[in-house]
């Protein structure tokens, strides 16, 4: 962050005519308000409520996915998505392809994290299938170029994201995804 630096000098003087204005040599200092720096998301850690094959785990291991998209395409870094990701999870696939894509290219985006405002879930078969519902708000899109250009590419908005998630061993697999835009 560049700190703004704005000097006031006031000066009184008395006089039996009263007050003058002071002369000054100092040039004006303009009022501005720098462009904040975009912080990349940091990793998630991975909650612990993912250690169980329940409704609730299943839910936490969505919300974790979603975190780790974020992180993606913040840092470059598709690799824990995509360790998540089941061997036919075509979105999963277009996710890794997207983030891969953009870095070859030089660029970054720049994103307030998904928030989730809802969520359900459902055991198809017991402790090993499970369908989860999330609904999320997502911030602006930011696209900085190789040469710093920022490019507001997307308003953001609320997204719904259908899972199909698996537990496998002792852990969670994204073996699909879709993504509704719900109508206003």
């Amino acid at each position: 962050m560049i700190p703004a630096l704005l000097g006031v000098v006031l000066v009184a003087g008395c006089t039996e005519g009263g007050p003058e204005p002071a002369s000054s040599t100092t040039a004006p200092v303009a009022d501005v308000t720098p462009t904040p720096t975009a912080t990349p998301v940091v990793k998630p850690e991975r909650p612990a409520a993912m250690d169980e094959p329940t409704t609730d785990g299943a839910i936490a291991a969505a919300t974790y996915f979603l975190q780790l998209y974020d992180y993606a395409f913040s840092a470059g870094d598709a690799g824990p998505l995509m360790a998540m990701s089941g061997e036919t999870c075509t979105y999963c696939s277009y996710v890794d392809e997207q983030v891969q894509s953009m870095v070859t290219g030089g660029y970054s985006s720049v994103r307030t994290p998904a928030a989730v405002v809802q969520s359900d879930s459902t055991e198809i078969r017991e402790d090993e299938w499970f369908r989860v519902s999330l609904r999320a708000e997502q911030g602006p899109l930011v696209t900085v170029g190789p040469d710093g250009t920022r490019e507001q590419t997307s308003d953001g908005g609320v997204a719904d994201f259908v899972f199909a998630i698996s537990w496998i061993g002792d852990d969670w697999r994204v073996e699909g995804v879709d993504i509704v835009v719900p109508q206003s």
